[in-house]
This record gives structure tokens, sequence and C-alpha cells, in this order.
């Protein structure tokens, strides 16, 4: 399926209901979905471009729009990264967490793996939370402070020394593939579950549920990954070379 601007937001939807998600989280009400893309991105003052990108990575995983994504500017990726940390806090997480707490209504009494699973889960859970307040907190502002100091000819050394010495990307980096490594390890947990417990169809549900998250937080990683990163590193170089002319000049 080609996706594009002149498209209405239903048909695209229509063609593929797990694209719902993406329109969803861009935060365009599903009132608007009977416009064409263009027309409702222009209506709540959503980036269309990088709207189109992404939903052609969720429809097909296979390809990733590396180059496109780094054209658009770098403000609308990481709005599109805090969008996209909302609906994993309002709608996947606790999606998840219910089909879990289900499993344990039913069979809870006679598996108490499943406890364990719940249990695991949460921690979890608590990790991602954690490692979204570090984005949001840290390596978001620092971004954008970089942009600033790329565009102001006027800030002082002291303000360059001191934005550079967060050191923000490096740590972001770190936690990243804490919470990557956990994602493996729960996935494993959970297949190991389903393969024992295939002829519940909650289970079927909850991996489901489970692959569908794993499929977006992958592409999320991505984001991060091959377009966020490379430009912030790329920024931070452009400010310490004006740290270092600043501090020749001086």
């Amino acid at each position: 399926m080609m996706i594009s601007k002149d498209q209405i937001l239903l048909e695209i939807v229509q063609n593929n209901p797990l694209l719902a998600s993406v329109i969803d989280r861009f935060g365009i009400p599903y009132a608007k979905w009977t416009l064409t893309l263009e027309k409702a991105c222009e209506s709540d003052n959503v980036d269309s471009d990088l709207l189109v990108e992404m939903l052609k990575v969720f429809h097909d995983n296979s390809s990733f729009p590396t180059e496109a994504l780094h054209k658009l500017p770098l403000t609308s990726i990481i709005e599109y990264l805090i969008k996209t940390h909302i609906y994993y806090i309002n709608s996947r997480l606790p999606r998840i967490e219910q089909f879990i707490e289900v499993l344990i209504d039913n069979y809870g009494k006679v598996d108490m793996q499943l406890y364990l699973l719940r249990d695991y889960f949460l921690d979890y859970k608590r990790d991602m939370m954690a490692h979204i307040c570090i984005e949001e907190r840290n390596l978001f502002p620092y971004i954008l402070k970089l942009i600033a100091a790329k565009d102001n000819l006027y800030l002082s050394s002291y303000q360059l020394f001191n934005l550079l010495e967060a050191n923000a990307i490096d740590k972001f980096i770190n936690d990243h593939i804490h919470v990557e490594g956990e994602l493996s390890e729960i996935r494993r947990r959970l297949m190991n579950y389903t393969n024992a417990n295939h002829h519940k169809i909650q289970v079927q549900t909850l991996f489901y549920e489970m692959k569908l998250f794993e499929v977006d937080l992958l592409t999320h990683g991505k984001v991060e990954d091959e377009v966020l990163v490379p430009r912030a590193r790329a920024l931070e170089e452009i400010v310490k070379k004006r740290l270092m002319s600043k501090a020749i000049l001086s």
C-alpha cells in the first residue's frame, strides 16, 4: 500500500488497522480522519512529512527511512518521540498489564507462574518509565539546548562548557542498552510460557499484544539510534568547535 499526503486517513487505517495507533499518537482526533492526511495535519499543526514516514515504517517494518527522517527538523523527531512515550504510558503498557491481570483472574489459583510474570513485567514497566524520564528530563532538553547553541553565536564559553559537561547522550546510550536487554528477557519468558500454555486464548492474546509492543518499541529505538543520536552527536561537534574557537580567540 502506498501512503501519501493526499490519501484519506480513514482509508489508510482501513487498509491496515494497526496504523490507527500511529495516527492517534500524533493527536489527530478521529473526527478528522475523514480528511486527507495533509489537511488533517494542517488542522492540528502536525508535521505531515513525519507522519507519512512513520506510517510507512509501521506498514512495512522491513525498511526504515533513515535518510528521509534525517531531512526532517530535529524538533519534529523529538516531538514524535515524546508523543510515543505518552502513547506507551497511557495505552500500550496498561493494555498489556490488563491482559496479565485477566490471566491471573482466570488461572492464578492453579498457575503461580502468572504472578512471577506479572512481577517481572511490573519491574520492566518501572524501568521503562525511568528510561522515559531520563529522555524527557535530560536528553531531549539537552539536544534542544544544542540546537539553540548552534544557532546562537553569542553564548559565552562558560555556557558552552557547562552545556557539554551534561554529557546526556552517553548516559542515554548506556541506559538504552539496559532497557532493550530487559525487553528481550521478558519476551523470552513470555515465549516459554506461551509454548506451554498455547491452549489458553488469553495467553495468545497477551503474546500478540507483546509482539505489537516489541515492533513499536524497536521502531522507536531505531528513530533514536539511527536519527536522533547521530544528529545530536553532530550538533555536539559543532558546539565543541565553537567552544574551541572561543578559547583560541580569548
